[in-house]
C-alpha cells in the first residue's frame, strides 16, 4: 500500500508564531485551492506568499508537494527541507518528506524522515504505518511488523495498516499471522478488494485452494479490472487441474495489464500443459522482454525449448535459469547457479 497521499496531509506540529493575518488569509485559500485540485492557483498563491516572505514554512512546505506531484523531486525535497530548517518541529513536512523519499525508492532517506516525524509525535499512528512501508521495502522485514503494529495499538481501526502487516507475514510465509491481519482488515472495510485478493494467496500457501477461489473471485466482483485477482484466480485454477480455465484468467489479467510479467510466465506454463509449445514459448519470451532476470521464466523456456528439439537454446536458458548441477566425484553434487566455479 502506498503511504497517505502528500497533498492530504494536514499542517500539523508547527511550533512558531502566526504569520500575518493577510498571509494566513492567502495560505488558507491556496490549501482550498489545492485540496480541491486546482494546483496551479494554489502554486501562485504560494509563490506570491514566498516573494514577500521567502522563509514562510507552510507556503515553502505546500509549494514542495505540488513540485513532487510534478515530478520536480529536487524541487521537492529542497523546498520541504528549506520549511523544516524554520520550523523544525513541522510534523507534515517530515511526513511528507519521507513521503518523496519513498516515492524515489531512497528508502533510508524515508526511514529517516519518518522517524523524525514519530520523535515529534510518538502515537502518530501514520508515521509509524508509513516508516513500516519504507523499513518493508528495504527489506527490514521483521522492523516492518514492529512499526505496523505500533501503528495499529495507536489506531486499530486502519484497515490499510491490517492489510500491510498481513503482506510482510506473508512475505516471511507466516501464513496463520497473514490470514488473521488481512481477516482483521477485511471485518473494519469488507469491500477491500486488495485484502480479499491477499487472503487468498494466504489461504492458497496453506492448502486451501478452495478457499483462496472463493477469495479471489469476491476480489474480482468487488474489483473487475484487478489484474492481479485475475491472475492469482488463474494459478489456484491451474492448482485444481483446471488448465484450460487457469490461461483465460491469465488471458484477462493480461488484457488488464499487458506488462505483467508474472501472467506472461503463467501463461506459459498453462500453455506448456497444453502441449502447445510455440505458443508457451512466446510467452516465456514475452516474460523475460518485460522482466529479464525472471529466473523461472528462462529455465521453463529452455525446458520448452528442449521439447521442440531446439537443444543449443534449450540448454542456455534452462542453464541461465535454473542453474546446472554439476557432478565431481571429489565433492559430490555443486549447485551451479550460473557463476564460475
Amino acid at each position: 500500500m502506498s503511504p497517505k497521499d502528500p497533498k492530504d496531509s494536514q499542517e500539523t506540529g508547527i511550533s512558531q508564531a502566526q504569520p500575518p493575518i493577510a498571509i494566513q488569509d492567502e495560505l488558507s485559500l491556496a490549501m482550498q485551492h489545492q485540496s480541491a485540485g486546482r494546483i496551479g492557483e494554489a502554486e501562485r498563491i504560494y509563490r506570491q506568499i514566498l516573494a514577500i516572505e521567502p522563509n514562510q514554512p507552510v507556503a515553502l512546505h505546500r509549494f514542495g508537494v505540488i513540485a513532487h506531484m510534478a515530478s520536480k523531486s529536487d524541487l521537492a525535497i529542497q523546498l520541504i527541507n528549506e520549511a523544516i530548517s524554520h520550523a523544525p518541529e513541522y510534523l507534515s513536512a517530515h511526513c511528507n518528506l519521507g513521503h518523496v523519499f519513498l516515492d524515489l525508492g531512497k528508502f533510508d532517506d524515508a526511514i529517516a524522515s519518518y522517524r523524525q516525524a514519530i520523535a515529534l509525535k510518538p502515537d502518530h499512528a501514520r508515521s509509524h504505518a508509513n516508516l513500516g512501508i519504507a523499513l518493508r521495502n528495504s527489506g527490514h522485514l521483521d522492523e516492518a511488523i514492529a512499526s505496523y503494529k505500533r501503528s495499529i495499538n495507536f489506531d486499530p481501526a486502519d484497515s490499510n495498516t491490517h492489510c500491510n502487516l498481513g503482506n510482510v507475514h506473508l512475505e516471511k510465509e507466516q501464513l496463520d499471522a497473514a490470514i488473521a491481519s488481512y481477516r482483521r482488515a477485511l471485518a473494519i472495510r469488507p469491500d477491500f478488494a486488495q485484502a480479499h485478493c491477499n487472503l487468498g494467496s494466504a489461504l492458497k500457501n496453506q492448502g486451501l485452494v478452495d478457499e483462496a477461489i472463493v477469495c479471489y473471485e469476491q476480489a474480482i466482483a468487488l474489483k473487475p479490472d484487478y489484474a492481479d485477482a485475475h491472475n492469482n484466480l488463474g494459478t489456484a485454477l491451474q492448482k485444481l487441474g483446471h488448465v484450460i480455465e487457469a490461461a483465460s484468467k491469465y488471458r484477462h489479467a493480461l488484457s488488464l495489464r499487458a506488462n505483467f510479467a508474472d501472467a506472461h510466465c503463467n501463461l506459459g506454463s498453462a500453455l506448456w500443459s497444453l502441449r502447445k509449445l510455440e505458443e508457451a514459448a512466446a510467452s516465456y519470451r514475452m516474460a523475460l522482454d518485460i522482466n529479464p532476470s525472471m529466473n523461472e521464466a528462462a529455465g521453463s523456456l529452455g525446458s520448452v525449448l528442449l521439447s521442440m528439439g531446439k537443444t543449443k537454446e534449450g540448454l542456455e536458458m534452462e542453464t541461465s535459469g535454473f542453474g546446472v548441477i554439476n557432478f565431481d566425484i571429489r565433492k559430490g553434487v555443486d549447485y551451479n547457479f550460473g557463476n564460475s566455479a
